[in-house]
């Protein structure tokens, strides 16, 4: 490719042909230098960028723009209506109303670090929110890449804000043993989320896998459960899709009480639905009809929000001052096992982490404890 330089007044200039597109010769040119040779540098460089990148449109595109389609156009179709609806706050709540109004090829490191640092001043966010505004925006310029609207991502020389450390708050055996006590199972409320807390403090199941359970997910003969629905509650609907990964869809072996625990609530739901007759409910979720195992007696499915509202009035009617969430009794699960030394492979593969160093990780507390206690008994040993 070859392009020419003139001279215009007192500068120079530089002019090389793109191609014909729509039907039309197009050409690109740039003017403004003070001498032949700045021109014929910024010539050369500009071609080396057209062949090996792609022409980058000069016209205003921005950052709302590019966000917007992309959020609509790729993933809305292809992920989790809850992944859309939490990339749309964001954007809704951070990126647009900080750079989206911008040119989308004039944001800089600079602007994606002032706009970090801003929101952090501004708002009372955690780490774990700050990386997710930072990775979304990173891929939304990877994106732009993809489509020749930058030559580079700014987000790759601006640091990812770290995440603040987790420790969860979690209940003791005598805490559990409380709740238990205090629960009236002959109330319908009581009685479910008895049900509730019991199956994810054995198994250690997430608050959406935990509603998503089916009757036909139990064998109980062999005393397993299959996990292969996700209940989840995002913009003010209820939708029953995918687990959060592969690893999520998991089999596993339930204790005796519980499959009788299981086996009492199926024969109680059974005359539930002979008393209702015609007029005991169906959950339909995408033209399916789901046999959930966690209903109210007229059949209708439990919202998954109820075992997130219910559990802190029942920490304080029985006085236990901690701030525990629902997810919390899964992070119990774990820490309990931990404590009774079973293996970290093996609760990875119970909780559906991907990854084992997810679990050592949030569980790096625990550990901790565990070694230092190992440690003493192997100084016990060694005593003479």
């Amino acid at each position: 490719m070859q392009g020419s330089i003139r001279k215009r007044g007192n500068t120079w200039s530089y002019q090389y042909f793109l191609g014909i597109i729509d039907g039309k010769k197009k050409y690109k040119s740039k003017g403004g230098f003070k001498t032949k040779g700045e021109a014929s540098k910024a010539l050369s460089q500009a071609i080396c960028d057209f062949e090996n990148e792609g022409y980058v449109e000069p016209k205003k595109v921005t950052m709302a723009t590019v966000s917007l389609k992309w959020l609509d156009e790729y993933v809305k179709p292809l992920r989790k209506i809850s992944t859309y609806n939490r990339y749309r706050e964001i954007l809704n709540n951070y990126l647009i109303p900080y750079i989206g109004n911008m040119n989308i090829v004039d944001i800089k490191p600079y602007n994606v670090e002032r706009m970090l640092s801003t929101i952090k001043a501004e708002h009372n966010i955690s780490g774990a929110t700050m990386q997710s505004i930072y990775t979304l925006l990173k891929t939304i310029m990877n994106r732009a890449l993809v489509w020749k609207l930058i030559r580079d991502n700014p987000c790759k020389y601006v640091e990812r804000p770290k995440r603040d450390k987790f420790i969860p708050d979690t209940l003791d055996q005598n805490d559990i043993h409380t709740i238990f006590n205090h629960l009236n199972l002959d109330k319908e409320n009581d009685y479910i989320f008895f049900i509730g807390l019991r199956i994810v403090l054995e198994l250690g199941l997430r608050r959406g896998e935990l509603c998503g359970l089916e009757w036909s997910d139990i064998n109980f003969k062999d005393k397993v459960i299959k996990i292969s629905n996700n209940m989840i509650y995002s913009n003010g609907h209820v939708y029953v899709g995918s687990l959060k990964n592969d690893d999520s869809y998991r089999v596993l072996t339930i204790s005796d009480d519980l499959i009788n625990l299981l086996g009492e609530l199926k024969e109680k739901q059974l005359k539930q639905a002979a008393t209702y007759g015609e007029f005991y409910k169906t959950n339909v979720f995408n033209d399916k009809n789901y046999d959930f195992i966690l209903k109210w007696c007229d059949g209708k499915h439990v919202h998954p929000m109820y075992f997130t509202n219910k559990l802190p009035k029942v920490l304080k009617q029985c006085g236990i001052n901690k701030k525990i969430r629902f997810h919390d009794s899964r992070h119990t699960n774990a820490t309990l096992l931990l404590q009774q030394n079973t293996d970290l492979k093996t609760i990875q593969e119970r909780l559906g982490h991907g990854d084992i160093r997810t679990t050592m990780n949030i569980y790096s507390h625990v550990t901790k404890e565990m070694q230092i206690k190992a440690t003493d008994r192997m100084s016990e040993i060694l005593k003479f």
